[in-house]
Formats: C-alpha cells, sequence, structure tokens
C-alpha cells in the first residue's frame, strides 16, 4: 500500500480524534510522518496512547505501528496495531491488512492469517456505494496474501482453495497461474 493511502487512513484517524477532542497531539504525529521526522511521530503518538479517551490512545497506537512500519520495524508496528484493536479502534480493512503484512514480516502466519481473514470479512460486508475500487483492490491484495500463508505453513489444501475462491473472485488476473499450476502439485 502507497504511503499516501496509509497517511490518508491515519489522517482520517486523526480527524476524528480531533473531533472527539484530543487536541493537537494526533495531527502533530501525523504531519511528522507524513514529513519523515519518525522520532518526531513517535514522540506525538506516544503521548497519544497515553491518554484517558480510548479512542485517542487507540489512535496513538494506530499512529506509532505507521511509524513502525515505514521504518519496517515490524515487530513494534505489529505490536502497534494489536493494541489499537484493542484498545478499540475503527476496525478497518486497512487496518487488519497492515496489521497482517506486519504479522508476515515477523513470520507469524497464523497471526497473518487471522487479521487477513477479519479484513477480508469487512471487505465483503461492504455493498453498493460502500464499495470502491480501492476496497476491490485490498481485497485483492488481502486474498493473494491469505493463499502466501498458507503456503508458508505447508498448509496445501488450503493454499488450493483459497487459490480457487482467489481465481473465483478476480478471473481477470492472470498473473496467478503460475501458482495456481505450482499448488496443483502439492
Amino acid at each position: 500500500m502507497m504511503i499516501r493511502k496509509k497517511l490518508a487512513v491515519l489522517m482520517l484517524a486523526g480527524v476524528t480524534c480531533l473531533a472527539s477532542g484530543c487536541g493537537n497531539v494526533v495531527k502533530d504525529g501525523t504531519e511528522a510522518l507524513g514529513e519523515g521526522r519518525y522520532d518526531a511521530a513517535e514522540t506525538a503518538f506516544e503521548e497519544a496512547t497515553k491518554n484517558e479517551n480510548k479512542e485517542v490512545a487507540a489512535d496513538g497506537y494506530q499512529g506509532l505501528g505507521m511509524t513502525y512500519y515505514e521504518q519496517k520495524e515490524y515487530d513494534k508496528a505489529l505490536e502497534a496495531f494489536q493494541t489499537a484493536l484493542d484498545q478499540g479502534a475503527e476496525q478497518t480493512q486497512e487496518l487488519y491488512n497492515l496489521t497482517a503484512v506486519c504479522a508476515m514480516k515477523t513470520e507469524d502466519y497464523a497471526k497473518a492469517l487471522e487479521c487477513f481473514q477479519a479484513g477480508i470479512a469487512l471487505a465483503e460486508s461492504k455493498t453498493g456505494d460502500d464499495k470502491t475500487k480501492a476496497d476491490t483492490a485490498l481485497l485483492q491484495e488481502m486474498e493473494y496474501n491469505v493463499i502466501v500463508c498458507y503456503e508458508k505453513q505447508a498448509d496445501w489444501e488450503n493454499a488450493k482453495s483459497a487459490m480457487k475462491q482467489y481465481q473465483a473472485d478476480f478471473p481477470e488476473d492472470d498473473s496467478v497461474s503460475k501458482e495456481a499450476e505450482f499448488l496443483q502439485t502439492r
């Protein structure tokens, strides 16, 4: 996912936070993150995590996760994103996807599957005007990564099943044909 998309998600959380009265902490962290000033972003978001308002704290943890993610500190990012979810952060496809990607990077494929599946369930619950091209692209990315997670766990039957689902959902994607052939040999 491109940095602008990730920042848009974080900025939306910041707007929510500002509307709920958390002040400028999340906004400052978001601006610092966008400018690549990771130390300043981390400081601002850490301050937000200490707020008594659970929404503000959740936004702070989400911001910390983004900061760590951008620095490729996936174990810290995974912990921060999970804490954000535990603190009541808005459950979004994007947050579940980022959490799952971090889990994959730390080779926790069971956790990654859990998060991808939660994100997929959210995506599938959207209908009509609620669904956008970005939602569809993210759904496609998550469904593909489910296949990868099963493969990494050598769970060939579930990988084959996930591949069939992927091909049914995205028949125009020919790029997975070699992967599908590989799975048939397992």
